[in-house]
């Protein structure tokens, strides 16, 4: 009977030894693993690094940095496709535009060159509407920018009226 207590004790200081071994053991290799990620995220001019049998360590000089640099990008053919698809389109934004002259193709003409005589910006289109012609001015987002210009093309054109429309996207100012 003492011989076997003797054996039962022998056995549950060696299940906690080596139960309390691993643990220590798993614990160092989190450790080194946080301090890993930590070293890549320093900005620093050399770079310490842990050399497999963790006894020495060496210092790397890391490269100069003189602001130059090239950036390469891997991405999916799909996304590329996309991208070129639609860097080709122009946006559009629904807004109002400033119809002033709706007839044959000729007139149409002489009355955009008028207009473009008397204008400064360029936002004047010739439209077809089958079988007849429009011209109309500006790009306008909201309906009291199309008003307010109204006002003022009214004086010249007085068949003038705002229509809504697919505008490109005006300047920024």
């Amino acid at each position: 009977m003492n011989k076997e207590f003797i054996t039962h004790c022998l056995r549950a200081t060696l299940i906690v030894s080596l139960a309390f071994f691993s643990l220590s053991a798993q614990a160092q290799k989190s450790k080194n693993r946080w301090r890993s990620a930590k070293a890549d995220t320093l900005k620093v001019d050399t770079l310490e690094v842990e050399l497999s049998d963790s006894s020495s360590s060496s210092l790397i000089p890391l490269p100069e940095k003189n602001g130059e640099g090239e950036i390469v990008l891997n991405m999916d053919s799909a996304i590329t496709a996309l991208y070129l698809e639609n860097a080709e389109k122009t946006p559009v934004l629904n807004g109002y535009r400033i119809q002033i002259y709706f007839g044959d193709l000729e007139t149409a003409r002489e009355v955009r060159a008028k207009c473009r005589k008397q204008m400064d910006h360029g936002r004047i289109y010739l439209e077809a509407i089958s079988p007849n012609y429009s011209v109309v001015v500006g790009d306008y987002r909201d309906r009291w920018e199309a008003e307010h210009a109204l006002s003022e093309l009214s004086k010249t054109y007085r068949d003038a009226l705002i229509i809504p429309a697919e505008i490109e996207l005006p300047e920024l100012k």
